[in-house]
């Protein structure tokens, strides 16, 4: 048992008990009032009346006829104890009452409260007072009973819903602080095991049925042990691609180095060689270092206000030279007047990586289409770059845009970070890049993008 289910219990328990403790109090204030209550005699006009009819009801006619005039006075109690000290109604006793009651008898008075009745009979002796029944909530008085407790029992009645409440409110704090400290110490333990690479703990199972706060923390935990998994299998998986991409321009480089030192002769074009493998290094690194501070949130400042128009005019003029060299074309079908909010040279950026994708796997003499609409009720942008190539098989239009992924029929010496650049971007400016396959032929890349408030 942790430290926490140890502060529940005691709190808990320590409530239940005050609070078992006050009302045995109060009953035992209660029942002390009724005791000393009893332990005064009614010592006025009617009582003595009661007391002298007991007397003679006992002397004429016996003990049978005693008892029915006892059970008969419901409302005005008579106590008739005999030479034990026994109730004839088994009544308990109380002895500052029955005390109190022959020293009355022992003095001598014109109108006694308290008789000694004899019946010739029997020559038995009963002593007859009456209790001040003003002290007793109605119906509370001494009522008859066959199961009188043994002398004394009375005493300890009272501690038997005291100890059944003590250990009730024990067992209720004993589980109530079970209940609360297990998840914790469940949360505590997936933790220590994530810290200890673990990344496939899960909380929920532990949780059971539970629907609280602390089962919501448990789903949180999941979720976020989920994504921490996935973006640690990214690292690993970007680290082999890296490794795999930088291979294969180091190897042409050390051939290119054999060569020029086997054939000098043909230094000019392994020079040549070497200076095109380290460009293509030279560009892959700086891709990478790209997509590292994208993934890192190092551009989310300095955002500034991009008109629309003049962005993709500038995109369009810059595409179009590398389409008019390859034989092919870039029109601009549609461009609705809007604002961002952003940053103008990142935005660039990712809709080129868009458009040059496009227009590399467009065939020759083919046409990319580029479409802007606005939606103002939804308060988005939504660009479309459409080409009229071979598309893509639907089960990588996703896996497209996952770094270093190539499909199945790579176009180019590209590296596969263009479409992963171009995610990390959007999704900076808190938009969203999908594609989508043509009915006509071709793929449709659309951005949706965030618009300027007003």
């Amino acid at each position: 048992m942790g430290r926490l289910f140890w502060k529940f219990f005691f709190f808990i328990w320590l409530a239940q008990l005050t609070a078992t403790l006050g009302i045995g109090a109060a009953f035992w204030v209660r029942d002390h009032s009724l005791s000393r209550a009893l332990t005064t005699l009614d010592q006025s006009p009617p009582a003595s009346m009661l007391v002298e009819s007991a007397a003679l009801t006992f002397e004429f006619g016996g003990q049978a006829a005693l008892h029915a005039l006892l059970q008969k006075n419901a409302r005005h109690q008579i106590m008739a104890i005999d030479e034990q000290g026994h109730d004839l109604l088994q009544r308990p006793v109380n002895p500052a009452m029955l005390a109190q009651a022959r020293t009355v008898l022992s003095k001598p008075s014109n109108r006694p409260t308290v008789l000694l009745a004899s019946s010739p009979s029997t020559n038995k002796q009963y002593l007859l007072f009456t209790p001040l029944t003003e002290h007793y909530p109605a119906g509370e008085l001494p009522s008859p009973s066959l199961n009188r407790p043994p002398p004394g029992g009375e005493h300890f009645l009272p501690m038997i819903p005291l100890a059944t409440a003590l250990i009730a409110s024990l067992l209720f704090a004993i589980l109530l602080a079970w209940y609360f400290a297990k998840p914790i110490r469940s949360l505590r333990f997936a933790f220590e095991n994530v810290s200890q690479g673990h990344l496939d703990t899960r909380i929920a199972p532990a949780m059971g049925r539970r629907r609280d706060e602390l089962a919501d923390l448990g789903r949180d935990f999941d979720h976020m042990v989920g994504q921490l998994q996935a973006l640690m299998e990214g690292q690993r998986r970007l680290l082999h691609d890296v490794s795999h991409e930088i291979r294969s321009p180091l190897a042409r480089l050390q051939v290119a180095v054999g060569l020029a030192r086997q054939q000098p002769h043909k230094l000019e074009a392994s020079m040549e060689r070497i200076e095109r493998e380290s460009e293509r290094m030279d560009l892959l690194v700086g891709e990478l270092l790209s997509l590292s501070r994208l993934e890192v949130g190092a551009s989310r400042n300095d955002t500034e206000v991009i008109v629309v128009s003049q962005l993709i005019t500038q995109i369009e003029e810059d595409a179009r030279f590398e389409a008019d060299a390859n034989g092919r074309k870039v029109v601009v079908d549609q461009c609705a007047e809007a604002v961002l909010n952003g940053q103008p040279e990142l935005l660039h950026r990712a809709l080129d990586n868009v458009l040059r994708n496009a227009i590399r796997h467009s065939p020759q003499e083919g046409c990319v289409h580029i479409q802007i609409r606005k939606n103002e009720g939804e308060n988005i942008l939504t660009l479309l770059i459409l080409d009229e190539g071979n598309g893509v098989a639907p089960n990588e239009l996703e896996a497209i845009f996952e770094p270093f992924y190539r499909g199945e029929n790579p176009v180019g010496n590209g590296h596969g970070l263009g479409l992963a650049i171009a995610r990390r971007i959007i999704t900076a400016h808190g938009g969203r890049i999908h594609a989508r396959n043509r009915a006509s032929g071709g793929l449709c890349v659309e951005i949706n993008l965030p618009l300027a408030q007003a």
